[in-house]
Parts: C-alpha cells; sequence; structure tokens
C-alpha cells in the first residue's frame, strides 16, 4: 500500500525536485532514484532509446540546449497511480533545438504529462506533449507567445 509520503502528487513533486538538481548539476544518475529502470517515455520521437537510460538521455539533450531552466509544476491531477501534469519550462536557447540553431533567447512554454509511478515513487510511464507551436515561434522570432 502507498504511503502518504510516496502519494502519486508527491512522487510527481520527487521527481521534478530531482530533475532540477539532474539538470543544475549535470549527474543524470540522480534520477536512477526516481525512475524506473524500465520506464516507458511514449515519446513520439523514433530515435529514443528505451527505458531510464533512453530518459535521462532526453534531458542530457535538453540540458545542451537550453540553459537557466527552470520547471515550474502548475498543476497537479491525480487518479490512482496516474497524474496528469501541467508544468511550465523556462530557459535561455543556448544550443541546437528543434532545427533551431542558439539564438540565446529567453523561451517558455507548456508541457502536458501523464505520469504512472510504482508504489515507492519511481516513474513508470510518461505520455507527454509539448506546446510545440509557441515553442517554435520563440525560437524563430523571438516572440513570448
Amino acid at each position: 500500500m502507498r504511503s502518504p509520503a510516496t502519494s502519486p502528487k508527491d512522487a510527481v513533486r520527487r521527481f521534478y525536485a530531482k530533475l532540477d538538481e539532474a539538470i543544475r548539476t549535470g549527474d543524470f544518475d540522480i534520477l536512477d532514484d526516481v525512475i524506473q529502470l524500465d520506464a516507458v517515455d511514449h515519446n513520439p520521437d523514433p530515435d529514443m532509446m528505451l527505458g531510464r537510460d533512453g530518459i535521462k538521455k532526453g534531458f542530457a539533450e535538453l540540458r545542451t540546449a537550453l540553459t537557466d531552466i527552470r520547471f515550474t509544476i502548475e498543476d497537479l491531477v491525480a487518479e490512482g497511480d496516474k497524474v496528469a501534469c501541467r508544468v511550465t519550462t523556462q530557459a535561455i536557447h543556448h544550443g541546437p533545438f528543434m532545427g533551431f540553431a542558439a539564438t540565446g533567447r529567453k523561451i517558455s512554454y507548456t508541457v502536458m504529462d501523464i505520469l504512472r509511478f510504482s508504489d515507492d515513487g519511481k516513474l513508470l510511464e510518461r505520455w507527454g506533449l509539448i506546446d510545440e507551436a509557441t515553442l517554435r515561434k520563440q525560437l524563430a522570432d523571438g516572440q513570448l507567445c
């Protein structure tokens, strides 16, 4: 049985705290505490590696394209072992990202995720989408939407 300390909402908060630490330090092994080894990211990117290593690699690549990354959890809605969350990501674009060369611009975009966690609070599955239209507009012309 899940304890209040490992509720799905608490697991999301812990996940993002660890992700923030990994992004700041560059030590993505920190995420081993919050991602199951065989976790599945239902990401449409066909080049994405599988499992925890694939998820860590994706975040490491994000860190090479963006600096000063900040995640703000805006909403959390839990049902069973899943949590729907809306997260605002803010950063500075400093490396190749989504087909755009570095611009040095501040960007802000929304990520919508459904995350499923184990009883011990580790990420098992992720279904996620980003507001790609807003992000591409910012990368192309610098306009925050």
